[in-house]
Formats: structure tokens, C-alpha cells, sequence
């Protein structure tokens, strides 16, 4: 027979000692920072469009230590101009300058990022650490102009659109921060056209790394232009090869004739004496860039609407030491 074992009431049972749950500590960790593809651009025309952007980038590449990327316009940051996320990544760099050879400066030329405020700026400051930036700055009356003409060449525009309402448009989306968005990108011109509220951005964050080049100055210098331009990057300019356009013109060169004395004093103050009527009417920018004539209503009307913002913008670039400045900021 087999014995029977005794039942356990509960009472028996050994208690388990109650734990007590560990203290949890919840630390915040920032992402690390993004690496930087070795050919990730180290020099970036940001701005603005329609301003000679790519005369002055194909004259930097001429130079034997500055690389040009495949593509003309690489706009990595683009999106944050109308409050999207970046989605090309950081190591597409290593393609577009897979030309590059062990040259100093890897030169991104991308005019549109000059507007695209301190989301974009501060994006460019971290992916891109190194980077030394170049600005072009023209007439904003003038550009916008240029870039009307330009739409209605392009389609962009309905060609029967007169510019005064082309100017109505941009100025009503403006007024409702609607022209930030990018099915209105096509009005935006006239908004990126009041340079001192996105320039000082560019200036802060890149201080001692930034330089403002004058569309203007390139027109009627572009020697000189690229020649300084290239200096401030530490590079020798005697190393630019010339351009096609300079090798013709040196071709073509002969000897000047004798000028009689009379002559040559009225060649020295002939231009100053037409300087107040020529710096109403004349635009080398829009000459280079083959834009038409603008109306002169027109011109006034919108030269008016950047008239504050041009003086405010010249004593901006007054403070950081810029003294050679062009006609429409000399007459703010």
C-alpha cells in the first residue's frame, strides 16, 4: 500500500520576497553628426539666381585647384526653401564630384539657397563644415525682371501675363506667406529680391567663411572679379587660365591711334558726366544674360518697392566692411 504525502496548505509555501522595479533614468543622446563624404562640396555659390551664377562657377573652374561637379546644379538642400525634408543623401556627393583629382576646392553652385532661411543655412553649416560660401547679390529690381522674361520664355508663365500683374501676383502671396510654398515658386523672385532679411543668416553662421560678389562688378570686370574671388580663397590667381573670350580679344588687340590732348579729356569725363542717366537705364547683367529692355513705368514701380530694403541692405554690408559698392545700393 503505498503511503499517501501530507497536502501543503498555502500557508506552507515559501514567499517570495517582493522586488522592488529598478529606478529607470531616461537620457536624451543627440544623433551623431552626419559624416562627411570625402568629396562632399568645401565651396558653394548659394545665390542668387539670375545673376551671372554660372558665369562666375565656370570662371572659378577654369582654376587647376577648383573641381566642377557633373551636374550643373547639384540643389541638395533645396527642399528646406519650402519646409520639406532633405532626401538625397549626404554620400551623393562622392558621385557628383566623381571627377575630382586632389584639387583644393570642390565648387557646388546651387543660386536657389540664398532664400531659404535659417533651416537651410544652419543644414548647410552642419552637413557641409568646411564650407566657404560665395554670394551674388544684382539689382533686385532688375533681377526680377530678368526673371519674369525668363518664365514666359520657358512656359513657366502664361505669355499673355503683363508683368505688372506678374509683380501683383508675387506681392499678394508674399503678403500671406504663401510665395514660401513651392507650387508658388515660380512668384518667389520678388520676395528673395529684399536681401537684407535672408543675408545676415549666411554672414553669422559662416563668419569669416562668406563673401559677397556684386552681379554687377562681374558684368563689367569679370577679370577682376574672378581674380579676387579667387585670392580670398587663397589661391593664385596667375594660375587662371584665360577664357576663350580673353584669348580672342587679346587676339584681336592693335595698337591704339595717337589722341590728341583734347581728345583724351573728353574721353576721361564723358562718362562721368553720363554716369546719373546711364545709372538709371543701364543693366550689364541683363545685357550678358540677353534679357529685353524693362519699361521704364515698370522699372520705377518696383524700384520703389526696394528702395528701404536696398538702404538697409547698404548699411548691412557697410558694417561688415564691404566699401565698393554698385550703383543701386550707392543710390539707396
Amino acid at each position: 500500500m503505498t503511503a499517501s504525502l501530507p497536502s501543503l496548505s498555502s500557508r506552507t509555501h515559501a514567499r517570495r520576497p517582493r522586488r522592488t522595479p529598478a529606478e529607470v533614468v531616461v537620457r536624451r543622446v543627440d544623433p551623431p553628426a552626419p559624416s562627411v563624404p570625402t568629396r562632399a562640396a568645401n565651396l558653394l555659390l548659394a545665390g542668387v539666381s539670375h545673376s551671372l551664377a554660372g558665369t562666375l562657377a565656370s570662371g572659378l573652374g577654369r582654376h587647376p585647384q577648383v573641381c566642377l561637379p557633373s551636374p550643373r546644379r547639384i540643389d541638395r538642400f533645396t527642399p528646406l526653401r519650402y519646409g520639406l525634408d532633405v532626401e538625397a543623401p549626404l554620400e551623393d556627393y562622392d558621385r557628383h564630384f566623381a571627377g575630382w583629382d586632389g584639387e583644393r576646392y570642390r565648387l557646388e553652385s546651387s543660386p536657389v539657397y540664398f532664400d531659404g532661411g535659417h533651416a537651410l543655412v544652419a543644414a548647410v553649416a552642419r552637413d557641409l563644415p568646411d564650407v566657404r560660401v560665395l554670394l551674388l547679390l544684382r539689382d533686385p529690381a532688375q533681377r526680377l525682371w530678368t526673371s519674369y522674361a525668363d518664365k514666359v520664355r520657358r512656359g513657366r508663365l502664361p505669355a499673355a501675363m503683363p508683368y505688372e500683374t506678374f509683380v501683383d501676383r508675387c506681392l499678394a502671396l508674399r503678403a500671406g506667406g504663401s510665395d514660401r510654398f513651392e507650387a508658388n515658386r515660380y512668384f518667389r523672385t520678388l520676395g528673395s529680391g529684399f536681401y537684407a532679411e535672408h543675408l545676415p543668416a549666411w554672414l553669422d553662421t559662416f563668419a569669416g567663411r562668406v563673401r559677397v560678389v556684386f552681379a554687377e562688378h562681374l558684368a563689367v570686370d569679370p577679370a577682376r572679379e574672378l581674380a579676387d574671388a579667387v585670392r580670398w580663397l587663397g589661391l593664385d590667381p596667375d594660375e587662371l587660365p584665360p577664357s576663350a573670350h580673353d584669348a580672342a580679344e587679346a587676339e584681336a588687340a592693335c595698337p591704339p591711334a595717337p589722341r590728341s590732348t583734347l581728345a583724351t579729356v573728353v574721353g576721361r569725363l564723358w562718362p562721368l558726366a553720363q554716369r546719373s542717366a546711364a545709372a538709371v537705364t543701364a543693366d550689364p547683367v541683363g545685357e550678358r544674360l540677353g534679357t529685353p529692355r524693362q519699361p521704364d513705368r515698370d522699372r520705377n514701380r518696383v524700384q520703389a518697392l526696394y528702395a528701404r530694403a536696398n538702404r538697409d541692405l547698404a548699411a548691412l554690408l557697410r558694417s561688415y566692411g564691404y566699401d565698393r559698392l554698385p550703383d543701386w545700393l550707392l543710390d539707396a
